[in-house]
């Protein structure tokens, strides 16, 4: 039997390794890629140790296919960098990247079999019952609120993400490993916390309501930092890895403290590059 974390849920696939092979490609000889294609190369080329990278790639590429030449690694908070500046639509924006991979608790609830035909299996089971809590769907909301949130962060003090200065400040997500990559209500929770989904996908940690990253009543370490400098959080399913896909398969939250309403945020998103846009708590 293999062990829980050798299984193939969070897997570099042939069709991810094949679109990085043809990116890469694409962009070779492009030279604000340049940095982005070295360090792949560097680190090992097209290895699921590169998946971060590689998300950064498809970004980069689907930036490329909308006209837009970004620059790579820009300034941040005090001497870090955010991984990619840019001007669309007269609007500047930053962006991070960050790639949910697997949690500990995940891959521990992981079982993985070869059948008496020679075919391998896995199974995963979460579930509130389990008897370590965090092996659950709660445990994941949770742990994915702290990690977002931690991007912010560094020893106690702000990271990556400066002080809003006419600049959006963005953090796109890659969210396939989250229960399959989530759904709506998943993003919304994660993104705002308990209260902007209706009650039966609430979730709750130790009798109190899972607050999300922009929630005021989120302390988690880099929590303050979130809301006081990141415009949007963009959740990233990818499934194809097809020219085009990208703008299709994100969805974002606007942070309610530095947006006054949902007018400002549609207003914001109309510059964003990778249209359509897809705006989860843009209610008017």
């Amino acid at each position: 039997m293999q062990t829980a974390t050798d299984n193939f849920w969070d897997i570099l696939s042939q069709d991810e390794a094949e679109s990085a092979q043809r990116v890469i490609g694409e962009l070779n000889g492009i030279a604000w890629a340049a940095p982005l294609i070295a360090g792949i190369r560097e680190n090992g080329g097209i290895v699921h140790a590169n998946k971060d990278r590689l998300f950064e790639l498809r970004f980069a590429y689907a930036l490329h296919q909308a006209g837009i030449a970004p620059r790579y690694e820009v300034p941040g908070e005090a001497r870090s960098t955010v991984d990619f500046g840019f001007h669309s639509g007269g609007q500047g924006w930053r962006v991070e990247l960050l790639r949910l991979g697997e949690t500990k608790a995940v891959k521990e609830a992981t079982g993985s079999r070869v059948g008496t035909d020679g075919v391998p299996s896995s199974s995963r089971i979460l579930h509130s019952d389990a008897d370590d809590p965090k092996q659950s769907v709660e445990g994941e909301t949770l742990k994915a609120v702290e990690r977002i949130c931690q991007k912010a962060d560094a020893d106690g003090r702000p990271h990556k993400f400066p002080i809003p200065d006419g600049t959006y400040n963005v953090l796109l997500v890659d969210f396939r490993t989250f229960m399959n990559g989530g759904d709506a209500a998943d993003r919304l929770h994660i993104g705002l916390g308990a209260e902007s989904v209706t009650a039966p996908y609430r979730m709750f940690w130790e009798n109190r309501p899972i607050s999300g990253v922009f929630n005021t009543a989120t302390n988690l370490r880099g929590a303050a930092e979130m809301r006081e400098r990141v415009h949007l959080l963009g959740f990233v399913r990818e499934r194809n890895y097809t020219p085009g896909e990208f703008a299709g398969v994100t969805q974002f939250i606007a942070n309610p403290r530095l947006f006054a309403h949902a007018a400002a945020a549609h207003a914001a998103m109309t510059t964003w590059p990778l249209q359509p846009t897809q705006l989860l708590n843009g209610a008017s």
